[in-house]
């Protein structure tokens, strides 16, 4: 287990239990589905694997074109706009959001969007590398993460079909 590799002790445990449920955003973490789905022992474990961070409405999370940092984004206060690299703002992501999957899953990319805040917002992000120990350390969150990830390529694939049949239908002259 990921705490007895990091010389987990019983103490140490319940110190982990301690600090992740009296954080203010955890209730918030819990709420979302993909959390719902999980032992409250594995929403503490990935709870605690992630980081928290924040930025300042007009920040920059990050730029199109630019390096992947291996990260991906589940937002947990706050709003972010979603732009091409011509700085075209496409779509919003609220709370519950996630960003940044693409670059996670393929660190060889470049981002393919720039994630700004638009106002003060709060984020957990999950680096590749705990991605990698909590699979071979925790295998069935390992799966649940999977299966979160593939739940979500799967939302984008169909939203760009439907976009794709419209934008066919129009180019036809048929009624959107």
């Amino acid at each position: 287990m990921i705490a007895e590799r990091a010389g987990g002790s019983v103490e140490k445990e319940v110190l982990l239990e301690a600090l992740v449920t009296s954080n203010v955003y955890f209730e918030t973490f819990k709420d979302m589905s993909l959390i719902q789905e999980m032992s409250e022992e594995h929403a503490m474990l990935l709870f605690a694997c992630m980081k928290e961070k924040r930025f300042e409405a007009g920040e920059v999370v990050y730029q199109a074109g630019t390096e992947t940092e291996g990260e991906m984004y589940l937002i947990l206060d706050g709003k972010v706009g979603v732009e091409d690299e011509s700085g075209y703002r496409y779509d919003h992501l609220r709370v519950g959001g996630v960003f940044g999957l693409f670059s996670f899953l393929d660190d060889k990319r470049n981002h393919s969007a720039t994630i700004q805040a638009e106002k003060d917002t709060v984020v957990l992000s999950l680096e590749r590398s705990y991605f990698d120990l909590i699979a071979l350390e925790e295998p069935r969150l390992g799966q649940q993460l999977m299966y979160f990830m593939f739940r979500l390529l799967s939302e984008k694939a169909l939203k760009v079909e439907v976009e794709y049949a419209h934008m066919h239908q129009f180019a036809l002259g048929r009624k959107v």
